[in-house]
């Protein structure tokens, strides 16, 4: 299995070997910008119906970064941080100070690196996009799975799933706290500025054109294989004396020439 140097990205970690190796070996590369995404000095906020617990803007966080909490500005020793919670973004940082007034007065930021694409969840976009070329590529319905599909479908999944990921980034974008991952000035994370769109429509529309154009080559699904007699053939020479009941001569022997080969 792929592993990148410098980067905490867990690998293998749905345990299937032939979804870890699409997803650690296909769709990593070309995602690893979002998979190890580093957020800096983010105000923690409380959890409104714990006040103890701080919670942050984005979960999925990489076990094994080093993370920086600061309390009132500054850094906290990480055995003063407890029960962070690695999924959720959670964590505690002992007793918070309340004034006389009930309105807390500790502020806390953190440090943290998260995962955009976390395992399961290009999971579930490889098994979509596997539906999509079972039911869309030239050809009949077919209904493989990531497990049982041919080898040479990898990349037309993997393209059609990095597509669907590329639609996840430009939904996302359109809410406000998604801009904090992007490398925006301060008035295009209000405004939604910039040209990161445009590049992301950029990377959908060239995955999307590559997959399609291989669907649509007639044998994509079939292969460069001899197709079975069918029932119509059986049809066509079975009955009594010199013809078969549509007519065409019978020229003796149920499959009147036709014999297996490796192919089929």
């Amino acid at each position: 299995m792929a592993v990148y140097p410098g980067t905490f990205i867990p690998t293998e970690a749905v345990g299937s070997a032939a979804y870890d190796t699409l997803i650690d070996t296909n769709l990593t590369p070309r995602l690893l910008s979002f998979r190890q995404v580093h957020i800096w000095d983010e105000p923690a906020a409380l959890k409104p119906d714990d006040n103890a617990t701080w919670h942050v803007t984005f979960g999925n966080w990489l076990d094994g970064e080093d993370f920086v909490f600061r309390k009132g500005g500054s850094p906290l020793p990480p055995a003063s941080v407890t029960d962070i919670d690695y999924v959720h973004g959670t964590f505690k940082v002992g007793a918070v100070d309340m004034g006389a007034d009930n309105r807390r007065r500790d502020f806390v930021e953190v440090n943290y690196v998260f995962d955009y694409f976390p395992a399961q969840v290009l999971k579930n976009l490889l098994d979509t996009a596997l539906q999509v070329v079972n039911t869309g590529a030239f050809g009949p319905p077919t209904t493989y799975t990531i497990e049982t599909m041919p080898s040479y479908w990898c990349g037309v999944v993997t393209d059609i799933a990095f597509a669907m990921a590329m639609e996840r980034m430009m939904l996302d974008y359109q809410l406000w706290r998604y801009r904090l991952v992007f490398a925006l000035n301060p008035n295009d994370v209000y405004e939604g500025g910039g040209d990161v769109m445009s590049t992301i429509e950029s990377l959908k529309q060239n995955a999307e054109e590559r997959a399609a154009q291989t669907m649509e080559n007639e044998k994509f699904k079939s292969g460069n294989y001899l197709s079975p007699p069918t029932v119509f053939y059986f049809d066509s020479i079975r009955g009594a004396g010199t013809s078969g009941p549509h007519g065409v001569p019978f020229l003796g022997g149920r499959l009147n020439g036709w014999r297996p080969n490796r192919w089929w």
